[in-house]
């Protein structure tokens, strides 16, 4: 404690040790600090005493308040006193202080704020208690009502967030690396079961004049309208992707060229017969590609469907076209010379 702290300076002081009046000094002004903060001097709303404390510090014959401040003022003058006699009277008066006045007080207090300490520490118990019951409570009815139905929202959020990491956000279609990874799949399982797999890849004529010429609003709306009309034309099976701006991509899984070369023509009629009152028409190009013995890996069907699609729109748009593999990769796998491309249009 401070005030013991002080009386023993005040006697290191007395039998002069100068030293220690500096050490005396910071120790007043701790407690007179500590003192102001507990009781709250000049901010009554801010003391930490409880009533019981307030009264003990406060009220009565000899509050402990009026005794601390009054063993400050003790020690200051002594600290202070000029002359020997100023500087005994100081001294005893302080020291009386310190054994028989303050620290019966500071006993009473410290006796009193263990006993607040208990009672709150027991109504910090029966408050937890109180809480724990409460949780168990609402634990036992989040079983019986709420579990179930927050289950399905989880269920539902993931399904959203899957939605967002594998869809397109403005067509709803698969975005490309959702197509990727459906994609290579299909073309490891045709390679196992030397089952075709066909690739196509479309893109809609001329999408820049439409923007263009209406707007990126309806430039995104014929995006929308032409994976509408793409989702009811293909199987559950298969897999169609936005992969660019305007370019799309298709996985048609156990379907040999002949019925790929069927599924492009439903798409290209399709769009091309389109109605709408709130969109321009618009056509588009297609290339299809058929998996073959010689395809190491997905990258490689897809790119003969790419090439196949810049030929239709070289060709003059709204068409379908079709390419077989490189001269080079047939030499290398069968050692025979045959033709390179073989195109369809409509």
């Amino acid at each position: 404690m401070l005030s013991q702290r002080i009386a023993l300076l005040s006697t290191d002081l007395y039998v002069g040790d100068l030293s220690t009046s500096e050490a005396m000094q910071d120790a007043v002004t701790q407690i007179e600090r500590a003192q102001d903060i507990l009781t709250g001097k000049g901010d009554p709303a801010g003391s930490q005493l409880s009533a019981a404390e307030h009264e003990l510090y406060f009220v009565g014959s000899n509050p402990i308040d009026t005794e601390v401040r009054s063993f400050l003022e003790d020690t200051r003058r002594f600290i202070g006193a000029t002359n020997m006699n100023a500087g005994n009277e100081a001294y005893r008066a302080l020291q009386h202080h310190a054994r028989d006045l303050l620290l019966p007080a500071l006993d009473r207090a410290a006796t009193l704020f263990a006993e607040q300490a208990d009672v709150r520490t027991e109504q910090a118990r029966k408050a937890q208690l109180l809480v724990l019951v409460a949780f168990f409570i609402a634990l036992a009815l989040e079983a019986v009502l709420i579990f179930r139905p927050m289950i399905t929202k989880i269920r539902r959020y993931n399904a959203h967030l899957y939605e967002m990491a594998t869809r397109d956000p403005l067509t709803g279609l698969a975005n490309q690396r959702h197509f990727d990874e459906y994609a290579n799949r299909e073309f490891r399982l045709a390679r196992r079961t030397a089952k075709p797999l066909s690739m196509a890849v479309c893109d809609i004529d001329n999408f820049e004049q439409i923007n263009d010429t209406h707007g990126r609003a309806v430039g995104d709306a014929v995006l929308r309208r032409f994976g509408e009309l793409a989702a009811r034309i293909l199987r559950d099976t298969d897999i169609i992707s936005r992969v660019g701006g305007e370019e799309f991509a298709l996985a048609l899984p156990v379907m040999n060229l002949h019925g790929a070369m069927i599924i492009a023509e439903k798409l290209r009629r399709g769009m091309a017969e389109n109605k709408s009152d709130n969109l321009p028409p618009f056509t588009i190009s297609v290339g299809v590609a058929v998996s073959e013995h010689g395809d190491k890996k997905m990258e490689d069907l897809l790119q003969r469907a790419d090439s196949a699609l810049q030929m239709a729109k070289s060709e003059g748009r709204n068409r379908i076209s079709c390419l077989n593999r490189p001269l080079r990769e047939q030499q290398q796998d069968n050692g025979a010379v045959s033709q390179n491309t073989d195109t369809a249009t409509s």
